[in-house]
């Protein structure tokens, strides 16, 4: 019997660890006499958001996270711990657990998360709950890109209007070139005079 427990143990463990890998995002509680109706109470809240919560002791949590290898999670792990794992809205994740445990802080602790890759504390997964929901973001970011767009297209226009003027003014300023002459026709030669018979000079 001892050594089916242990195999039920090391299978939970395995589990634990590869459903861990497969969500990396995910959020660390202490669950303190949290009764079942709750516990299925935040369930039902996670599923609107597509995460998860795993509740498990805190020694099987240990062997888990370990298993991950990422310095200081184990830390984060005190009593009965709850593995929050975070669906594409991890945002939204965050403020359901946040949300909700402002009605349970003495069944529900928030201890960190880890998110990305880092490791968070509870004052940053606090302050990751107040940002604004995503969609709100990228309409924020879409806003601040047209406003710029608008900037820019606005003072191409300008500019070109300056240089457009300006040179309307240079050429309004330049004075006009002289009309080019006729050119003078040569003067006429005197006509030869006529020779006497003879071809010798006339007498006198």
């Amino acid at each position: 019997m001892a050594r089916i427990g242990r195999m039920v143990k090391e299978a939970s463990v395995t589990e634990l660890s590869s459903r861990l890998s497969e969500r990396p995002n995910f959020f660390v509680t202490t669950i303190n006499r949290l009764s079942a109706t709750e516990a299925d109470q935040l369930r039902q809240k996670l599923f609107a958001s597509q995460a998860r919560l795993i509740m498990t002791k805190r020694r099987l949590g240990h062997r888990a996270a370990e298993a991950l290898k990422i310095g200081g999670l184990s830390e984060l792990l005190q009593g009965s711990v709850g593995f929050v794992l975070a669906g594409e809205d991890v945002l939204q994740a965050a403020k359901i657990i946040v949300e909700f445990r402002k009605s349970h802080e003495e069944r529900l602790a928030l201890r960190g998360a880890l998110i990305d890759g880092q490791l968070l504390d509870t004052h940053r997964v606090e302050e990751l709950a107040q940002l604004p929901p995503k969609p709100m973001l990228l309409a924020d970011v879409v806003g601040v890109v047209e406003s710029l767009l608008a900037d820019v297209t606005w003072t191409l226009e300008r500019l070109l209007g300056e240089v457009m003027w300006a040179a309307e003014q240079a050429a309004a300023q330049k004075p006009a070139e002289p009309a080019a002459q006729a050119p003078t026709p040569p003067a006429a030669e005197p006509p030869a005079e006529p020779q006497q018979p003879g071809g010798g000079p006339s007498d006198g």
